[in-house]
């Protein structure tokens, strides 16, 4: 298996939170979403992948047990799963930077749980979340590789637009070996075979 980036072309949307923060998201039956309170950098990593390897997110492909466990251990951090009926369907975290603000960094929804009403739902929750851990603004950024839909589920849950980038990214292909992740995989298993000594 060979690594396949290409060049193409990004357009990167920085967005603010302008709207009113829904006091109460109506979820179906059998949905719920759970903040993840104890650091585990497995589920983190799996969200990343599940949820971003379709829009070839890469930035954390090559992140090692011990940087995952780093960076979820900080107190600036915070993630919610959403569950559908048992199953992870998606996830938001949460970081908050020095000014306070707070950033919707990763936010998402596994392939099989789109085009049913959650995303939308799920953006109102993390915009709920974010205020509720005292933001004195809300962002997040999003660009044309990812989900089609996501400029537009971001624009009607009260975010507008602040800046707009170009630039040329090399993504990864859906054949890369790095989103199999090799140096979490084999530094998770050394991590935990140093743990059980």
């Amino acid at each position: 298996m060979s690594a396949e980036l290409s060049q193409t072309a990004v357009t990167t949307w920085f967005l603010q939170f302008t709207g009113q923060v829904k006091q109460q998201i109506c979820w179906p039956a059998g949905v719920q979403l759970v903040e993840a309170e104890v650091a585990c950098p497995e589920l983190n990593q799996f969200m990343f992948r599940a949820v971003g390897g379709r829009w070839r997110w890469f930035s954390r492909l090559s992140w090692d047990y011990q940087q995952w466990l780093d960076y979820l251990t900080s107190p600036n951090v915070r993630t919610w799963l959403l569950w559908v009926k048992g199953t992870p369907a998606g996830y938001v975290e949460l970081v908050k930077h020095a000014d306070l603000s707070v950033e919707i960094k990763f936010f998402g929804l596994l392939t099989q749980f789109t085009g049913q009403g959650l995303g939308q739902r799920l953006a109102d929750a993390a915009v709920q979340q974010a205020a509720n851990w005292q933001a004195a603004k809300i962002w997040l950024h999003t660009c044309s590789a990812d989900h089609p839909a996501a400029l537009k589920n971001y624009q009607q849950a009260g975010f507008v637009i602040t800046d707009i980038q170009h630039s040329t990214e090399a993504l990864p292909g859906l054949n890369d070996p790095r989103l199999l992740t090799p140096e979490f995989v084999y530094s998770a298993l050394a991590y935990q075979a140093k743990s059980a000594v």
